[in-house]
């Protein structure tokens, strides 16, 4: 009989070659289609409200300790934090783009500044808040690919 450990150096052997696999399988596909129609919004939200009602959210995390939560995000996040900031940088360079002029043009907007902590100050900080939440949802990097390695 094939034991536990010989089933995770298959599965991990295997992945390997799984890999190119899947990633021919991404390529030819077109995920959006199915997944901004009707029925894939229905069964995502059919599937949350259960999640919901069965309270799995809860009962799966009171199923790990912290350190365990620690082991595996220091073991397994961490090596690859770096890894995954850097494949966005072009996602984050397309959405500073965008960011950094809205703030300074709603900044030359402003009336100029008060003495600390003046009511013309909190005015300028809920108008400058006011103002940019407004424009909330413009600054996506909507169509940028993450960078490879």
């Amino acid at each position: 009989m094939r034991t536990a450990a010989d089933a995770v150096s298959n599965w991990t052997q295997r992945a390997a070659a799984a890999s190119s696999f899947y990633g021919a399988r991404i390529q030819a596909s077109s995920w959006k289609q199915y997944a901004s129609s009707d029925t894939a919004q229905n069964n995502w939200t059919a599937g949350v409200q259960a999640a919901i009602t069965k309270k799995s959210y809860q009962t799966q995390i009171s199923k790990v300790s912290d350190e365990t939560w620690k082991t595996d995000t220091v073991n397994l996040g961490v090596p690859r934090y770096q890894q995954g900031v850097q494949a966005a940088g072009p996602k984050m360079a397309a959405v500073m783009d965008k960011l950094l002029p809205a703030i300074a043009n709603i900044r030359n907007s402003l009336p100029p500044r008060g003495i600390a902590g003046s009511q013309v100050n909190i005015n300028r900080a809920t108008t400058f808040m006011t103002q940019l939440h407004a424009q909330r949802g413009n600054f996506k990097a909507v169509g940028v690919a993450k960078a490879t390695a």
